[in-house]
């Protein structure tokens, strides 16, 4: 895998969409611009979870984008995905990083500073950040803010994706931080037209003045 300073555009699953729709969505996503496509359906068997995989890998593949699976380490090495993404009840980021080797893309995601270090000591190869701003995945909690997520950018010397409320309004206050990119899951696969989505946040990525501090490994 290499880096080119491209900043990173990554759709995650909402995890209530069956294969055909589900495929549909993905194929939409990364038509309009996506990078990454995260497999996350926390409720799913470790059977559904890899059969909903088998089906939107080629499409991923086809458009020479990533395919990582949210939590399960068996499903991911199972589909030979590109890596896997962990949450807070996940396996801890070392004992992942020592069943996957150095080929996974490991990420994981954090909501500190000292979180983040820990990650990034562990053996992440990238780490998300949020949520940034209001959202009603996350009812009742605090935002971070950018300056949140500047000074976590600021504290590592991997990859931070920021997650949480962002839209084209407000992407380049994103992008100002020097982070990767950016997490989307309904800004993207809740929209009418998630090709549409995508492309508009994709020409935002394109046209920022800004840079990635570290951008995100590419195939």
């Amino acid at each position: 895998m290499s880096s080119d300073g491209r900043f990173q555009l990554h759709m995650i699953t909402d995890g209530m969409r069956q294969a055909d729709e589900l495929g549909l969505i993905v194929e939409k996503a990364l038509r309009g611009g996506a990078d990454t496509i995260q497999l996350r359906y926390k409720s799913a068997p470790a059977l559904d979870l890899y059969s909903l995989g088998q089906r939107i890998k080629p499409i991923v593949d086809s458009f020479g984008a990533n395919l990582l699976i949210n939590d399960r380490i068996d499903v991911a090495l199972a589909l030979d995905a590109d890596g896997v993404h962990l949450a807070g009840k996940s396996l801890p980021v070392d004992v992942t990083r020592h069943i996957t080797g150095e080929r996974f893309l490991l990420g994981c995601s954090v909501h500190s500073v000292e979180e983040a270090r820990t990650a990034e000591q562990k053996g992440a190869s990238y780490i998300t950040f949020g949520h940034i701003f209001p959202t009603s995945s996350k009812p009742g909690l605090p935002p971070q803010g950018i300056e949140g997520l500047r000074k976590v950018v600021e504290s590592v010397e991997i990859p931070v994706l920021a997650i949480g409320g962002i839209t084209i309004q407000n992407i380049d206050q994103v992008l100002s931080t020097g982070c990767a990119g950016i997490a989307a899951i309904g800004a993207i696969s809740h929209e009418q037209n998630p090709e549409l989505a995508a492309s508009l946040l994709r020409s935002r990525m394109n046209d920022s003045k800004y840079k990635p501090r570290f951008s995100f490994p590419r195939k």
